[in-house]
């Protein structure tokens, strides 16, 4: 794990580097005939410090200067300036100063492998050879933009049944657990039989007051199993029936689609040879079984098959896509259909999560009051017949 620290000359100015330990600091300042009289910690450093959006942003202003006529290594030292994330300061500066002793880009971005993908590399280096990098990093800015926006939708489609979900299960917890067993002190004062539906909420109550704690140990422990060994071991035949779900799965489906076809769009507008975008699109896909398909389908064509043909045979793949794919080879516009069939599948996608929002939420609200509204009963039902309990 990698830590930003920050270092002082013997001139007291300050200056920042990635390192795993002070000690590591130290080594790599004098190798380079430095000296710090202060080294200090910083934030941890993760993959997940340099976020996609972070990388949206630094594409496009990267494709803008290109464009304006400005080298890289000026684009790059303005962008460090501009930065206020320490960290995406330091990693600008040192792509900058790798660069200015000769490398190419693509080398020194394969480099930091956690921040840019193997599909970045790989069409900034067919920028570099076409010497059209500028517009390498437009063809990104898209494909981040628009994979930006897929993750986006879908975490918005499921984020307020979650918080139905969340809040049902606080509020039972919460009446479960504080609330009803005040109302089972009352009723204990009352010689009298409590209702059955009453009693049975009591009694439920009680045990989960009582064994709380072994059933938050017993989830813990599933979540690690599950985690750790069922979701690796079983990974194939989980995939399979959230693919195969009825409500779940298309959107799932459409989602990796959308991924697959805008990742070889990408790669076939930049000039990048057909199963190399394959693989790129593979490595890119978060669901084994797609990931499988795209191996089978590379070796196919590795030996002589047409991509439409072997796409055709592939169970996940819907037979539109063979078609526009066969239209695609034989017109010659192969980039212009699997575009069109990325546009395609993003707008399913579209209306396929907002369906799914707009049929979770009535449904969990149903949900939502029931359980409450069942507590509630069960609390005050007994008020009902209080005329005869004290009686």
């Amino acid at each position: 794990m990698k830590r930003l620290y920050y270092w002082y000359d013997v001139d007291f100015n300050q200056h920042k580097i990635i390192a795993e330990s002070s000690q590591a600091v130290k080594r790599h300042l004098l190798l380079q005939g430095k000296i710090a009289i202060k080294i200090k910690a910083g934030n941890i450093i993760t993959a997940h410090s340099f976020n996609r959006t972070d990388l949206l942003m630094i594409t496009k202003q990267l494709a803008t200067m290109l464009k304006a006529g400005l080298s890289i290594i000026d684009t790059l030292q303005l962008l460090a300036q501009e930065q206020t994330k320490p960290h995406w300061q330091y990693l600008l500066l040192d792509i900058k100063q790798q660069i200015a002793k000769g490398e190419f880009l693509s080398q020194v971005l394969r480099q930091h492998s956690s921040v840019f993908s193997a599909l970045y590399c790989e069409i900034i280096a067919t920028g570099e050879l076409t010497g059209q990098l500028d517009e390498s990093f437009e063809q990104l800015a898209v494909l981040l933009e628009k994979s930006i926006k897929l993750q986006k939708s879908l975490k918005k489609a499921m984020r307020y049944p979650m918080f139905l979900l969340l809040v049902a299960v606080i509020v039972s917890l919460v009446m479960l657990l504080f609330v009803l067993p005040k109302f089972s002190d009352i009723y204990q004062d009352f010689d009298a039989k409590l209702p059955a539906f009453t009693q049975g909420v009591i009694d439920f109550s009680n045990y989960l007051q009582q064994s709380w704690l072994i059933w938050c140990v017993i989830f813990f422990i599933s979540y690690f199993c599950y985690q750790r060994y069922l979701k690796v071991r079983y990974r194939y035949k989980i995939e399979k029936i959230i693919i195969k779900s009825p409500f779940i799965g298309p959107v799932i489906k459409t989602s990796c689609l959308t991924q697959i076809f805008q990742t070889i769009a990408i790669t076939q507008k930049a000039g990048i040879p057909l199963l190399a975008g394959l693989a790129a699109a593979a490595n890119t896909t978060y669901y084994c079984l797609y990931r499988d398909s795209l191996s089978k389908i590379i070796a196919s064509i590795e030996q002589g098959h047409a991509f439409s043909h072997v796409l055709h045979q592939q169970l996940y793949f819907p037979s539109l896509c063979a078609q526009l794919i066969h239209v695609g080879e034989e017109s010659g516009t192969l980039d212009l259909m699997l575009d069109k069939l990325a546009n395609y599948y993003q707008e399913q996608n579209q209306t396929l999560t907002d369906n799914l929002s707009q049929a979770f939420e009535p449904l969990l609200m149903l949900v939502l009051a029931l359980i409450i509204g069942s507590l509630i009963v069960a609390m005050y039902l007994p008020i009902f017949q209080m005329g005869e309990v004290i009686h």
